[in-house]
C-alpha cells in the first residue's frame, strides 16, 4: 500500500483536481491522507466530500501550522508500504504510481523519482532526459541532483519505501527550503535510486504558491539548508565530498545569486542587509573548510 500525504491550505480553486487524480490511479491500493491546515476558505470541506466517497481517504483537520507540520502529522498516521507526496494544487498522471511500483518491484530500490511538468500555461518537462537512470553511487546522484540531471531536491515527484521516514521529520516552521533539508536525511538512509525520464507529475505554477514567497525569512532557510547539507556531506567519509562540491557549485552559485536577485525586487531596502548576512555565512563556511579557496572567491564574486 501505498500512503499518499497532501498538505493542505486554502487551495480551494484547484484541490478537487488533484484529489480527482489521486482517486483515479490506476494502482487501486492507496491510503490517501489529506491533512487541512486550518484552511479558512472551503478546502477543509472538500476533502470532507471526497472522503464520503472514497474510503481510502483520511482526513486531519489542524490548526494552521504550515506544510512542514501537515505532512509530519501525515507521516505520524500512514501505514503504508510506501510514502508519496503530492502539494495540493497540482496533479499527477492516472498511472504514475502503477509506474513507480512496478520500478520498485523490478529494480529493488528504496527511492524512485520521476520527470515532471511545470504548468504555466503551457507543460514542460523540467529535465531533458534521454534514458532512466538507476544509481547505487551516492555521490553520482548528489551530482546529478546539483547539476539538474535528473532526481533533483523535490519531494513531489518520489516514491519512497516506509522505512526511509521511520525516525525523520520535517523541520517545524520551515515551508520553503523544507525539501532540501530533507534531501540528506532521505538520501544517506537509502541505499538505491531510479530516476524516470517520463514526466508523470504535473507542477502547477502560480504567483500566491510557497515556492514564489517573498518572506526573507524564507529564503535565508534556503542558504541555511544548502549550508547544512554541505556540512553533512563533508562528515561523511562515504561521499567523496570534493567530488560532489565541485559538481554542485554551479548550481549553488545560480541559488544564492537568484535568492539575492529576488530579494532585490521584492524588497530593497532588506537587500544590502541580506546580502551581507549570506558574505558572512560564506565567510564561515570557507573557515570550516566547507568551501574550498577557489571556489569562495567565485561565490564573492556576488560582493
Amino acid at each position: 500500500m501505498i500512503s499518499v500525504i497532501v498538505p493542505i491550505y486554502n487551495v480551494e480553486k484547484y484541490l478537487s483536481k488533484c484529489i480527482e487524480s489521486i482517486i483515479n490511479q490506476t494502482y487501486k491500493d492507496l491510503e490517501i491522507i489529506l491533512v487541512d491546515d486550518g484552511s479558512t476558505d472551503s478546502s477543509g470541506k472538500i476533502c470532507d466530500e471526497f472522503a464520503t466517497k472514497d474510503n481510502r481517504i483520511k482526513v486531519i483537520h489542524k490548526n494552521n501550522g504550515g506544510v512542514s507540520s501537515a505532512r509530519n502529522q501525515g507521516l505520524d498516521k500512514a501505514n503504508g508500504d510506501y510514502i508519496a507526496f503530492v502539494d495540493s494544487d497540482d496533479y499527477i498522471e492516472k498511472d504514475m504510481y502503477e509506474k513507480m511500483i512496478n520500478i520498485i518491484n523490478k529494480y529493488s530500490v528504496d527511492i524512485v523519482s520521476c520527470n515532471y511538468n511545470h504548468v504555466n500555461g503551457k507543460i514542460e518537462p523540467f529535465f531533458s532526459l534521454d534514458k532512466d537512470e538507476y544509481i547505487d553511487n551516492k555521490t553520482e546522484l548528489i551530482e546529478k541532483i546539483f547539476q539538474y540531471k535528473n532526481y533533483d531536491m523535490i519531494l513531489f515527484n518520489k516514491l519512497y519505501k516506509k522505512y526511509i521516514w521511520n525516525n525523520i521529520r520535517f523541520p517545524i516552521g520551515i515551508n520553503l527550503a523544507e525539501d532540501l533539508m530533507m534531501l540528506y536525511p532521505t538520501i544517506n538512509l537509502a541505499n538505491k535510486f531510479y530516476c524516470m525520464k517520463e514526466a508523470l507529475y504535473n507542477k502547477m505554477n502560480r504567483d500566491n504558491g510557497l515556492t514564489n514567497s517573498t518572506k526573507i525569512e524564507d529564503y535565508i532557510n534556503n542558504v541555511i539548508g544548502y549550508e547544512e547539507f554541505l556540512i553533512k556531506v563533508k562528515q561523511n567519509k562515504l561521499l567523496d565530498y570534493e567530488r560532489i562540491l565541485v559538481s554542485c557549485y554551479d548550481g549553488l552559485f545560480r541559488h544564492y545569486k537568484h535568492l539575492l536577485d529576488y530579494i532585490y525586487i521584492y524588497n530593497n531596502l532588506e537587500y544590502e542587509k541580506l546580502k551581507k548576512e549570506i558574505e558572512n555565512k560564506l565567510i564561515k563556511m570557507y573557515d570550516k573548510k566547507i568551501l574550498s579557496k577557489k571556489i569562495r572567491k567565485k561565490f564573492f564574486y556576488l560582493s
